[in-house]
């Protein structure tokens, strides 16, 4: 018999505690193994029952919850604590995050959401019991302080001038391709910067609690756990980093200016806080040139531009490469995606495409039934068409961005030189 995930629940009120004993009961892979309505009374439990879990309510009598928390991490390290809250501000968060808590969920939490969050922090805790020893863990041990785990991501932005391209499609697959090529050692982090009208988490069938607004007001101030917490895991592996929910809430990230290069301040330290978190970072993009889209091109390893064999989309793709020479922006950075070719129908080729613009690193052929089945359903056409033209063509672009990205040693380079990238700010010439 596989073993039960043991889980204490810290509240208050009476009757929360019996909701959530009742809400667990209905998963036979958990046992409720004590509940109590204190912090004091956590911390003087927790050694006695040895809980997996503990569900940490952040309001309590005497010590809150976060103290507590603190407390329990501190007696048994391998303990997961998620802190439930009616409170959804980001500084509670950081807050629990810094005590030691592993997430954060509003109460009241689905039941979905509270049983898949047991179940991911779970999964944690045994790496950390069984899993071999890291530098930073063995550092610890020793009484020493940890070294921690230094990356250097890459950056792949995917921009179309044009709606209906297939550019967040495109995004989505490319992500979820790249993490399976690539396995678990690697790390994909998908961010949408389409601050206003985002449909990155709808393609992927997510409803994230937490999105690129919660970050924005802390980007100055990042650390890992807080940063971790923000980004919704998909089930291919691929964490993503969504979208405000509302076209307002986008409206953070004008309060912390821009930089002399015209991208915007507040966007750039966020992606570039995520470059020593993740292995590849993939970013989905909105359709106008803006500080948004600015901050992307300064720390894009590489660009790519999807367009479509359509006049409309193929001038489009025309004007921005020129804003690109205009920039300076160094072409070795940039890549062509041809999206929907079919050869059947009368059209323009790409051949022909190709020769008004830049080689394309792909050709995706056109399959209007599963795009927009994988659209409408929210589940990546790559996951059940890997083997049909259209996901052999997504796979073949992952498997050409690593490629490129891993052939040489990237230039050392900081972002004091990314106006270097591209001669200066686009106020200049527009």
């Amino acid at each position: 018999m596989a073993e039960k995930i043991r889980v204490m629940i810290v509240d208050d009120i009476p009757e929360t505690r019996e909701q959530l004993r009742k809400l667990l009961s209905f998963d036979p892979d958990i046992e409720v193994v004590a509940m109590v309505g204190s912090g004091e009374e956590a911390v003087s439990t927790v050694t006695k029952t040895i809980p997996d879990v503990i569900l940490m309510d952040i309001n309590l009598p005497g010590i809150d919850g976060i103290t507590a928390t603190g407390k329990v991490v501190e007696l048994i390290p391998t303990v997961q604590v998620i802190m439930l809250s009616v409170q959804g501000e980001t500084d509670y968060m950081r807050r629990a995050m810094m005590a030691g808590a592993r997430d954060y969920l509003t109460k009241p939490p689905s039941a979905d959401e509270l049983l898949d969050t047991i179940h991911r922090v779970f999964k944690l805790r045994q790496k950390m019991q069984t899993g071999p020893l890291s530098p930073a863990t063995l550092g610890a041990a020793r009484g020493g302080q940890a070294t921690p785990t230094i990356r250097q991501g890459k950056v792949i932005t995917l921009y179309s001038p044009k709606g209906g391209t297939g550019c967040t499609t495109t995004a989505v697959n490319v992500s979820i391709a790249m993490q399976a090529m690539l396995g678990t050692d690697y790390k994909i982090c998908l961010v949408d910067t389409n601050l206003q009208f985002g449909d990155v988490v709808i393609f992927m069938k997510l409803q994230p609690s937490r999105t690129l607004t919660d970050l924005a007001q802390h980007a100055q101030d990042l650390d890992p756990d807080l940063f971790n917490t923000i980004l919704v895991p998909h089930s291919s592996g691929v964490k993503v980093l969504a979208a405000p929910q509302s076209p307002e809430e986008a409206e953070i990230f004008q309060e912390g200016g821009v930089e002399d290069t015209g991208a915007n301040s507040r966007l750039k330290t966020i992606l570039n806080f995520a470059r020593q978190e993740y292995d590849y970072i993939i970013i989905d993009t909105a359709h106008q040139v803006d500080d948004i889209l600015l901050a992307t091109l300064d720390l894009s390893d590489l660009f790519l531009i999807v367009t479509r064999p359509t006049i409309p989309e193929i001038r489009g793709a025309r004007q921005f490469v020129e804003l690109l020479q205009k920039l300076n922006y160094s072409f070795d950075r940039i890549g062509l995606v041809i999206n929907s070719v079919d050869n059947k129908r009368m059209g323009i080729q790409p051949e022909a495409i190709e020769r008004a613009m830049m080689p394309a690193i792909v050709h995706i052929p056109l399959d209007e039934r599963i795009a927009l089945k994988a659209a409408n359903y929210g589940v990546p056409l790559i996951i059940q068409n890997a083997k049909t033209p259209l996901g052999q063509a997504i796979a073949g672009l992952a498997k050409s961005i690593h490629s490129r990205l891993t052939e040489a040693p990237p230039e050392q380079e900081d972002t004091a030189n990314d106006t270097q990238r591209r001669g200066g700010g686009l106020g200049r010439l527009l």
